[in-house]
């Protein structure tokens, strides 16, 4: 009110001004105008912050309502609503149908950047511009943020083994102005005698072997293109595709996921797969490496957003089925859910559909299906977490894959039967589990 009422008076010494450079009559005139304008304005002035201050009490009691009112949302659920959120589930799952992408057994490497600071690059990795972490608040979680001529390396010091996974989730933000945008590439390394976070490699990504994939994104839709060497020599070229599906991996989170057995190299992204290639990469050496770079553009860092997240690396590629007849279980980390809940992801249906696979095949096979945590958290509560994550996998298995309830039972165990150490981020992820027993 205070400001509303100083600008008023700067319109009334503006009229009072004129009445004293005009002549008598038509300074009333001058003077009557101006102080009518000063009166509206201020009245808008005072509806405005009326407004303002409204919508501030909405907005923080429509937060309130989110905030307090959830567990008694969660405790009255509106049964259409939850039936709608299935479907909608379903559908989701259903639209990986032609993913068949099935993780490795053992974790190797994870970086979620959770405990990394914002404004740094991730804790061990390596680079050569200013990419750092940051937080997507629309998306949440923690993000690398690419910085553009720049070239990052993870931390991870092991090699792959023959057999392998890796995974990242990616978000392209661009404020695409008519310009070329610039290149953004993945890949991997067998960096050799080289350190597998040596500076060399910042300069060139090559080793005993390499491939990368290249995306150039466009409004419309975008370019991709893979190559292999070894050494220096190439190895494997699929020359630039263009995609118009690409648009569609736009300012959301897609999941890339990459497959390599021996020379055979697979790569999806966002549940399509784009290549598999059964001599794509060299024989020779191991991949120890997981590098992203992003080219330059006339485009300045703030119209430029390319995040990735999410990292992790698994080794060893042991069939469900083989598990299955060695030990009468299997165990994966294949089978993702929302952050502290239940909700199965879409990227999981390579798994899924291979369980089904197996339920199809023998129709006298029956599952217990264990749900597993890690350690982080309230204990109670980890196990009832664990037992609807198991419950949940059990409903996809029946509402999208047509297997019958009686063949499927469920439990959760929480954290009380760790396979690994819940003291670092790769053991985490492979206590995180689902279990299948044969019964």
């Amino acid at each position: 009110m205070k400001n509303t009422t100083t600008w008023t008076s700067a319109l009334l010494a503006y009229g009072i001004l004129s009445v004293c450079t005009c002549g008598p009559a038509y300074s009333q005139s001058i003077l009557k105008a101006v102080k009518n304008r000063a009166e509206r304005a201020a009245t808008n002035k005072v509806l405005n912050e009326t407004e303002k201050a409204v919508t501030k009490g909405i907005d923080k009691a429509i937060g309130s309502v989110a905030d307090n009112g959830e567990e008694a949302t969660k405790a009255h659920p509106d049964p259409k609503d939850q039936a709608d959120s299935s479907e909608q589930e379903q559908k989701k799952i259903q639209s990986f149908s032609r993913y068949d992408f099935v993780p490795g057994d053992s974790v190797l490497y994870v970086h979620d950047f959770s405990s990394d600071a914002v404004g740094e690059l991730p804790s061990g990795w390596n680079g050569n511009g200013s990419s750092v972490v940051v937080d997507l608040n629309s998306i949440g979680g923690k993000w690398l943020r690419m910085a553009q001529r720049s070239v990052v390396l993870t931390a991870n010091e092991a090699n792959f083994g023959q057999d392998f996974t890796v995974e990242f989730d990616l978000v392209v933000d661009i404020d695409f102005k008519g310009w070329m945008p610039p290149s953004f590439q993945f890949g991997l390394i067998a960096s050799g005698d080289k350190s597998p976070t040596a500076n060399a490699l910042l300069n060139e990504q090559k080793g005993d072997k390499s491939f990368y994939v290249e995306l150039s994104p466009q409004s419309d839709g975008g370019n991709y293109a893979l190559e292999s060497s070894e050494n220096y020599t190439r190895y494997f070229n699929s020359p630039p595709r263009s995609d118009n599906r690409m648009k569609n991996w736009y300012r959301r989170p897609v999941h890339v996921a990459m497959q390599i057995q021996k020379e055979r190299l697979r790569i999806w992204i966002d549940g399509e797969k784009l290549y598999d290639a059964p001599k794509g990469v060299a024989k020779k050496g191991e991949f120890n490496q997981l590098f992203f770079k992003l080219a330059s553009s006339p485009y300045s860092d703030e119209q430029i957003g390319i995040y990735v997240g999410n990292v992790k690396i698994a080794k060893g590629l042991v069939p469900p089925q083989q598990q299955l007849l060695q030990s009468g279980s299997f165990t994966t980390t294949g089978i993702l859910f929302d952050t502290g809940a239940a909700r199965v992801k879409p990227e999981s249906y390579g798994v899924l559909k291979a369980v089904a696979d197996l339920l199809a095949q023998d129709n006298t096979l029956r599952f217990e299906i264990v749900g597993h945590t890690d350690n982080v958290g309230n204990e109670q509560r980890n196990y009832t977490l664990s037992e609807q994550r198991a419950a949940a996998v059990k409903e996809v298995l029946i509402n999208t894959f047509g297997i019958t309830e009686d063949r499927l039972t469920t439990a959760g165990k929480g954290a009380s039967a760790p396979v690994a150490s819940n003291s670092t981020a790769a053991g985490k992820a492979q206590n995180r589990r689902v279990e299948f027993i044969k019964q």
